[in-house]
């Protein structure tokens, strides 16, 4: 598979090599065809193939695409994509498309790496650090793994699980219709209900670490349903909060 920015960081456990490619528009098909069947076989309680048979256009139409390479096994077991969206705010928002670890490869390096290759390749590409990065999911993992970067007091994580804090909800409401126009979305619940595809994409439901994020899932969602998460980063404090937990270097610091 050819890379198109060499960002080789092998993960030490498994002999994982995060590579970034070309924008998914540019991707050869046959390298289409490796990631899938890659995910396919890393991501066994997903219905993965269908997926991508329905929802071609979340690799073909991403902006940046970051995958992760088991050498060993010359196989994609991770991949990361995502794309620009425009708010009528005029905030830069990222939305994040994919994220995917193969179940052998979580609890270590993949997952940080992926991000890092991929804002790195972002900034690198001159691209601003988006103020909203937003993304839609059925797995609580998913949120848990977001608000890890919302320790910041200028970064704010939507929805609040605990449901004190309802300063994002318009801000949502905005990113939903920008992401899913015209889909239906509840800004208290952050829900925009029957919109994934397939609709039994997970054999089962998933489960986090975190009892709340578990709860909250599960009382709120459907299969197909899927919660809107969103990082709010409005200053360039928080943006290099992000990247320094990431080790990426500075836009400041890049020559």
């Amino acid at each position: 598979m050819a890379d198109d920015d060499r960002a080789r960081r092998p993960d030490g456990r498994r002999g994982v090599e995060i590579l970034t490619l070309p924008p998914g528009r540019d991707l050869p098909t046959e390298t289409e065809k490796r990631i899938v069947d890659g995910l396919v076989l890393a991501m066994p309680g997903l219905r993965t193939r269908q997926l991508f048979t329905l929802r071609r256009d979340m690799l073909t139409q991403a902006d940046h695409v970051v995958v992760g390479v088991d050498r060993e096994r010359d196989r994609v077991v991770a991949l990361l994509t995502s794309r620009w969206a425009e708010l009528p705010s005029g905030r830069t928002c990222l939305h994040i498309m994919i994220q995917f670890v193969g179940d052998a490869y979580r609890n270590g390096a993949v997952f940080k790496e992926s991000w890092a290759a991929h804002f790195a390749r972002l900034l690198a590409d001159g691209r601003p650090f988006p103020e909203v990065i937003a993304l839609k999911t059925y797995n609580p993992v998913v949120h848990c793994a977001m608000s890890a970067f919302s320790g910041h007091p200028d970064i704010s994580m939507y929805p609040d699980l605990a449901g004190k804090d309802d300063s994002q909800a318009a801000l949502a409401a905005e990113v939903a219709e920008a992401l899913a126009p015209g889909a239906a979305f509840d800004p208290a619940r952050g829900v925009v209900p029957g919109i994934g595809r397939p609709l039994d994409l997970y054999r089962e439901r998933p489960l986090s670490h975190v009892p709340d994020a578990n709860r909250y899932f599960a009382e709120h969602t459907e299969p197909g349903d899927r919660v809107l998460c969103l990082l709010h980063v409005p200053t360039q404090a928080g943006a290099h909060a992000i990247l320094t937990a990431l080790g990426v270097p500075l836009p400041s610091a890049q020559h």
